[in-house]
């Protein structure tokens, strides 16, 4: 197993071994539609890879925003400073849930023409 196969573990708790492949429910909740072992080696790589792109994206917006915050601020102990660096935090960690969100429901997307061989459960 490659490593961006263990960072894509998240990705790849959406989908169920099957005899002839794998069954994708976005959130382990959505209708199970069929996929192939190559399709779901791809879409945990691919999550692996989103993974450590988000971590590092996180890491600079967070340094960004202290750099801004100091620079603007440069006591430390004012309070526009907390008020920014906390507006800027906020910003940030909610970007930081849609962009993970987005990234984990491509295979739904990448599958959506196909028939579903379940209901959602």
């Amino acid at each position: 197993m490659a490593i961006l196969s263990l960072f894509g573990a998240f990705m790849a708790m959406q989908f169920e071994k099957q005899p002839d492949g794998y069954l994708y429910r976005a959130n382990g909740k959505g209708p199970a539609m069929p996929a192939t072992d190559q399709e779901f080696e791809r879409f945990v790589r691919d999550g692996g890879f989103s993974f450590l792109l988000h971590v590092a994206g996180f890491m600079l917006a967070v340094i960004g925003a202290a750099i801004l915050t100091a620079t603007w601020f440069p006591e430390g102990d004012e309070p526009g400073g907390f008020l920014l660096m906390g507006s800027l935090l906020l910003v940030i960690g909610y970007a930081l849930y849609r962009s993970l969100r987005w990234a984990m429901l491509a295979p739904a997307r990448k599958l959506s023409g196909r028939a579903p061989l379940g209901a959602a459960s």
